[in-house]
């Protein structure tokens, strides 16, 4: 009974096990997920299609940038620009 149990048994229990554990792994890698990155102004989570990437200074940092925050810096370089054009 102990021949049988180490000969057949033992070595079917463990390639099923793995069998099954390998296709657990297939099943997650097939639901690929958008790699997230942290805005650099607002310190939020986004998926990447999400942000722009720019190359600031001279030793290559990139940083990503979330359209909330642009629009905001934008608005804000308008509304400087605005007033020293009223003040001329």
């Amino acid at each position: 009974m102990f021949f049988i149990f180490c000969i057949f048994i033992l070595p079917i229990t463990i390639l099923l096990i793995l069998l099954l554990s390998t296709r657990q792994k297939a099943n997650n890698e097939s639901q690929p997920t958008d790699p997230m990155e942290v805005c650099a102004l607002c310190q939020k989570d986004f998926p990447m299609n999400q942000l722009i990437e720019k190359e600031i200074g001279t030793y290559g940092r990139v940083y990503c940038f979330c359209g909330e925050c642009i629009e905001k810096l934008y608005n804000e370089l308008k509304g400087q620009t605005d007033i020293k054009q009223e003040n001329k």
